[in-house]
């Protein structure tokens, strides 16, 4: 059984096309593909746990590889923190379950989005909202959407399964004189639907839309019926949560069965996928 290196990654987004590899474009991936290739001297793809968009920041992504044997596990674990990018970080890099897969075992991801009341230069990294912002009524939304709820009105049409079930445990703004982040913790999202929350609580919190419209926008199952989306300028992918066994490198779950993670990661969006795939 071969064994499996977890990458914990921060990225500036702007200077990437995303996460996955496209031909002609430098993504988070490609870029890691490249560095693993000449560490390892041979092709070496790592897998994300989410497929973040153009744009699209992270602390906490999270990848892995899957690598032959203790000599490349050593090479990777020793080496690829050290490579150094402008915009890209390789946090950590250490041993895990050979069960483990970044996407697949994930439990649940978090994410921040940053909004600026204040202009400033200096910090790319957020939506500015220059506009007077009702926060009573933000926050009431942020309230109403805890809970298990079919989130399609903030999801990408095309991108849209037979199940779009979001169980969210953390949906709360912070704050302060600068603005405000919102921060929101779900087993799942759907594409783009960060984006698309933030759009709706700055349009009702601009008072173009109403708080008490969030309830008929989630029955309705519509795109349509939402606003229109938040730049990509502000979102980051914080964290990403797994069973503490599968960070075990000893441990192997009596029912596993590997799976062709290659394969997988190039597929189309699918129900465990991340804001963006973003991501």
């Amino acid at each position: 059984m071969n064994p499996r290196v977890r990458l914990d990654l921060a990225y500036v987004g702007e200077g990437f096309h995303g996460w996955q590899i496209q031909p002609g474009l430098r993504t988070v991936q490609g870029e890691l593909a490249a560095v693993l290739t000449r560490i390892l001297e041979r092709p070496c793809q790592p897998m994300g746990a989410g497929r973040t968009d153009a744009g699209v920041h992270a602390r906490g992504q999270v990848a892995h590889v899957e690598l032959r044997g203790a000599v490349e596990v050593a090479r990777v674990c020793g080496a690829l923190p050290r490579f150094e990018f402008a915009d890209l970080q390789v946090l950590r890099a250490r041993p895990v379950s050979p069960a483990f897969d970044a996407r697949y075992s994930a439990t649940a991801r978090r994410y921040a989005y940053r909004l600026h009341c204040r202009r400033n230069i200096f910090d790319r990294h957020a939506f500015h909202t220059p506009w007077p912002l009702d926060r009573t009524a933000m926050d009431l939304v942020c309230t109403r959407l805890v809970g298990a709820h079919d989130f399609s009105s903030f999801c990408k049409t095309r991108s849209l399964k037979e199940s779009n079930t979001c169980r969210v445990d953390l949906c709360v703004l912070e704050w302060d004189d600068q603005g405000g982040i919102f921060h929101i913790r779900a087993n799942r999202f759907l594409h783009h639907m960060v984006r698309n929350l933030v759009g709706l609580l700055v349009e009702i919190g601009r008072g173009n839309r109403g708080a008490d419209e969030i309830d008929a926008i989630l029955a309705a199952r519509d795109r349509r019926t939402a606003s229109k989306m938040a730049p990509a300028c502000g979102l980051f992918l914080e964290e990403v949560e797994y069973p503490e066994a599968l960070l075990d490198p000893d441990h192997v779950p009596p029912d596993y069965i590997p799976r062709r993670t290659a394969a997988i990661d190039q597929g189309d969006h699918d129900d465990h996928d991340a804001e963006g795939d973003q991501a």
